[in-house]
C-alpha cells in the first residue's frame, strides 16, 4: 500500500478513602511553569544536538525552540503507540508532572497569555494545510484549532499555487521576515503543519545611532571581521558568572522580555564551546536574579542573521525515529497510514539601535567590584531572548561571525 506523507515545518495522582475531602488539583495556569521548564530543557537539548553536527560547529546558530516544541507537541495530538511515546520523550514530557491532555491545554493557555502582551509585538500560532483528497479525523482538526490556535486550509499539493499560498501566509505572519517557508512540495504530501513566532521589541534604553561605528569582531585567534558596533554608556544589568567563567549582559525590552548576551571570559582555557556544553535553563533563572545595574560602557554588534535547518537527523538522534518510517502511527489523524517526510526550521534575527526583531552560589558583590567598566562583545557569544516573568526561552543561539548572514 502506498504510504501517504505528512510534511512538518518548522520547535499527581492521589486516592482519597472514606469521607476525606478530595484535595484540590492545581489549575492549568498553576502548572504552566512545568511546561516552560520542559520547553527550556528541550531548547538546550536541541541546541547541543545542533552544535554537535559538523556542519554547524563553526557557524552562527539561531532558532526558536518554542516553535519547534510546539510543532512536535501538536503532532502528538494525532500520534499513537510508540510514535507518540517517542515524540513525548523527545520533547521531554514527564507524565508524572502533567498528562498529555494537560500539555495541550497548557500550550493553549500559553498562547492565550502571549496574545495579551503589550509593549512588544509578538505573534505565535500554527497552520494546518490538508490535501483536498485526504480525510483527516474531525477530532484532530478540532484539537489543533482549540489547543494550538491553528488556521486550517484544504489544498491541492499537486499545484504550484499551494506552495505560494503557504509562503504568503508565513510572510504575512512573520511580517516579511521569512518570505519563503518552502521551495518545493511533494505532490504526494497529504498534510503540512507549520508553527510560527514573530517578535519585535524596542530596547528600554535605545542605542544612539550616532555612536555606532565600525569595529573588529574576533571570529577566532587568527580571524577578524569588520562589524558595526553599537555603543552605550549607562547603568545596565550585568553579572559575572564565575562558575561558567562568563560575563552576562541583560538588555530589557519594553514590557517583560529580555535579551541575555553571554560572553566567555577572555583567556586561553575558556571558549564559546566550553560555555555551550554546560549552559542550561537553570543558568537563565540564576542570571535573572543575579544581574545588577552598574555603570558600563558597552559595545554590541549590530546583527542580521538568517538560519535554515533540516531537523530529521537531529530529531532521530533525540529518539524521535518511528515517525519518519513505515512504523509511524498517526491513527489519531486519519485512518490512512501517514509518516513524516521532513522537519524544517528557519529563523531570522535583526539587532539594531532601536531593538530586536526575530521571526538562556555566586559572589556577586566581590566580583562586580573587580570587573572592568568597559564591556566589549567582540568575539563569539551566546544569545537568548527570554520572558522576564517566567524565563521562557523564545529564541536561542550563538554568534560566531556577525559578518555572515
Amino acid at each position: 500500500m502506498q504510504r501517504n506523507i505528512i510534511f512538518l515545518w518548522i520547535c499527581a495522582f492521589a486516592v482519597v478513602l472514606g469521607n476525606q475531602e478530595t484535595l484540590p488539583q492545581p489549575s492549568i495556569s498553576d502548572k504552566l511553569p512545568s511546561l516552560i521548564k520542559m520547553n527550556n530543557d528541550f531548547a538546550f537539548h536541541l541546541y547541543k544536538r545542533l552544535v554537535e553536527m559538523p556542519d554547524y560547529q563553526s557557524k552562527n546558530i539561531f532558532f526558536s525552540p518554542l516553535s519547534v516544541s510546539m510543532a512536535l507537541s501538536a503532532l502528538c495530538l494525532g500520534a499513537g503507540g510508540e510514535t507518540k511515546e517517542q515524540l513525548l520523550s523527545g520533547i521531554g514530557h514527564n507524565s508524572s508532572i502533567f498528562s498529555t491532555e494537560e500539555m495541550h491545554q497548557m500550550f493553549h493557555s500559553l498562547l492565550e497569555e502571549m496574545d495579551k502582551r503589550t509593549g512588544v509585538d509578538i505573534d505565535v500560532g500554527s497552520a494546518l494545510y490538508v490535501s483536498d483528497k485526504s480525510k483527516p479525523l474531525p477530532k484532530f482538526l478540532e484539537n489543533m484549532k482549540e489547543f494550538y490556535h491553528s488556521d486550517g486550509f484544504a489544498v491541492d499539493f499537486g499545484v504550484k499555487e499551494t506552495m505560494e499560498q503557504i509562503n504568503t501566509y508565513v510572510k504575512e505572519k512573520t511580517h516579511g521576515k521569512i518570505d519563503r517557508a518552502v521551495d518545493s512540495l511533494d505532490p504526494n504530501t497529504v498534510m503540512f503543519l507549520l508553527t510560527y513566532i514573530y517578535f519585535k521589541g524596542q530596547w528600554d534604553m535605545p542605542f544612539n545611532p550616532n555612536r555606532t561605528h565600525e569595529g573588529r569582531f574576533h571570529v577566532d585567534n587568527e580571524t577578524t571581521v569588520p562589524v558595526q558596533m553599537m555603543n552605550q554608556n549607562e547603568r545596565l544589568k550585568f553579572y559575572h558568572d564565575v562558575e561558567l567563567s562568563t560575563k552576562v549582559l541583560c538588555l530589557d525590552y519594553n514590557d517583560s522580555f529580555s535579551m541575555y548576551l553571554a560572553l566567555p571570559d577572555k583567556n586561553e582555557d575558556q571558549t564559546i564551546r566550553d560555555l555551550e556544553r554546560v549552559v542550561s535553563g537553570q543558568h537563565i533563572e540564576k542570571w535573572r536574579g543575579a544581574v545588577q545595574k552598574r555603570e558600563l560602557d558597552i559595545y554590541v554588534p549590530k546583527l542580521s542573521l538568517k538560519t535554515d535547518y533540516t531537523l530529521n537527523d537531529i530529531l532521530k538522534g533525540m529518539g524521535i525515529m518511528d515517525m519518519f518510517t513505515h512504523k509511524a502511527d498517526f491513527s489519531g489523524i486519519s485512518e490512512d497510514n501517514f509518516y513524516v517526510s521532513k522537519v524544517s526550521h528557519k529563523a531570522t534575527l535583526d539587532v539594531d539601535e532601536e531593538g530586536t526583531t526575530a521571526a538562556a552560589v555566586t559572589t556577586i558583590g566581590i566580583k562586580l567590584a573587580m570587573l572592568p567598566r568597559i564591556f566589549r562583545i567582540d568575539r563569539p557569544f551566546m544569545i537568548f531572548i527570554t520572558d522576564q516573568t517566567n524565563d521562557h526561552i523564545l529564541f536561542l543561539g550563538k554568534v560566531v561571525n556577525p559578518a555572515v548572514m
